[in-house]
């Protein structure tokens, strides 16, 4: 199973958000049909994500980041087990986070 993201503040970011790279890449395979294995086969085969973001939505990884950052805060809320709330990009079927971005 691949990671689960967490978006985090990063102080050094000028309040920005900070992306981890392999979680972004899965979020970006799970949406554009991939299944959970074939996303693990592509990120462990180190294949070129900007080849299929290109030819499925015309974009390359940078800016797919971009949008990721920019649609985060209207995804729903959720609560971890610590009661901290934030807003998630969830897969529902295997019922887990994929990106995360606490409130």
């Amino acid at each position: 199973m691949v990671s689960m993201l967490i978006i985090e503040d990063c102080l050094n970011n000028k309040g920005g958000i900070m992306f981890v790279d392999l979680d972004i890449n899965e979020l970006a395979y799970r949406a554009m049909g991939f299944t959970e294995e074939q996303v693990e086969e592509k990120i462990n085969n180190l294949d070129d994500i900007d080849v299929d973001l290109d030819a499925k939505y015309g974009v390359d990884f940078e800016t797919y980041r971009k949008i990721v950052k920019d649609l985060i805060f209207f995804t729903p809320k959720v609560h971890s087990a610590f009661g901290n709330p934030f807003h998630a990009f969830v897969d529902v079927e295997n019922k887990r986070v994929i990106v995360r971005q606490e409130v």
